[in-house]
């Protein structure tokens, strides 16, 4: 009987290096985002799930491995060059400027993005017909920027200044007019501020506080997102309400959410990278948009804001915190 167990700790101890050898050997699926080790989550985790349902498992099929630009845009391009020198399957990314850095490091590997507007970022041609090696979900970032605007002004019906929170490397041009004419139809003034990292979003509440802003919407961005318990307690100290896009932003302390929901918009984007791995070529499959929007309220924020949100909102709100 010992000579048995031995055996077959010795067998073990020989299968156990020769599976750690095989992870190797297989194909790379890379996500490449902005964000630090402790951000990543749950998206990480409900990405690698939503792909384990397709049969797409890590570790058994698939290798599924982070590159993280530790809340710093401008290193994107780097990693990006870096990982397309392992010769990924798939590159899988989330926001405008880790899809831009990986489009400039290949035009020949896959690439699956999740991004505010992938056709106003100018990486895909359009929706059905995206063209080259992009194609992935987008969020309708631009279009759901004038909705925020008019939420949080139907919350503060008496607002007249509002501030808009945003990162400089993923809010183009386009979408700041947008924003800016939705803000003339409404009546309010916008005092419009954007950051570049972590380091920047003291500076940035100090600075709507001292404008005189009466609340703030926080554009859709990886980084803004992966930051959200930061801006949340950034918004309770300067007393400046918070709507932004996701309901994990209202979880973490924004008063309010109107938009897609992530974990959905994430199993898309599963499935997505799912057919590019059995073959589906990314400039014939067409990008796609979410179809279900939610909007969210927390009125414990509210509360420790000294806001009453008004009865109409939460009759229409799909969710209040409380």
């Amino acid at each position: 009987m010992r000579r048995v167990a031995a055996l077959l700790a010795l067998s073990l101890c020989a299968v156990v290096p020769a599976l750690a050898q095989d992870r190797t050997t297989l194909p790379l699926v890379a996500m490449l985002r902005v964000n630090t080790p402790d951000t990543v989550e749950p998206m990480a985790t409900k990405f690698r799930t939503a792909l384990a349902a397709l049969g797409q498992v890590d570790g058994r099929n698939i290798r599924l491995e982070s590159r993280l630009a530790e809340g710093h845009a401008e290193r994107l391009p780097e990693l990006a060059r870096s990982l397309v020198a392992e010769g990924p399957a798939v590159i899988v990314t989330a926001g405008d400027p880790a899809t831009r850095a990986a489009q400039q490091a290949t035009r020949s590997i896959p690439i699956v993005a999740i991004a505010d507007d992938l056709v106003d970022a100018g990486v895909i041609a359009s929706l059905a017909k995206p063209g080259g090696n992009i194609t992935g979900v987008s969020i309708l970032a631009t279009e759901l920027d004038a909705k925020k605007l008019d939420m949080l002004k139907l919350i503060l019906p008496a607002g007249r200044r509002f501030g808009v929170l945003g990162e400089a490397a993923s809010s183009s041009p386009a979408r700041l007019r947008a924003i800016k004419e939705a803000a003339q139809a409404l009546g309010v003034e916008l005092q419009t501020v954007m950051v570049h990292d972590p380091a920047d979003f003291a500076a940035a509440f100090a600075s709507f506080h001292a404008g005189g802003a009466e609340a703030i919407d926080i554009l859709s961005s990886p980084l803004l997102f992966g930051s959200r318990e930061q801006l949340a307690r950034l918004s309770l100290a300067n007393k400046l309400p918070a709507i932004c896009q996701f309901r994990e932003m209202v979880e973490a302390g924004c008063i309010a959410s109107y938009g897609s929901s992530l974990p959905d918009a994430f199993i898309i984007l599963a499935a997505m990278t799912d057919k590019v791995l059995k073959g589906a070529q990314p400039s014939d499959t067409p990008a796609q948009q979410p179809t279900r929007f939610e909007l969210v309220i927390s009125q414990k924020a509210a509360h420790a804001l000294g806001v009453e949100i008004p009865p109409p909102i939460l009759v229409r709100a799909d969710e209040i915190i409380e």
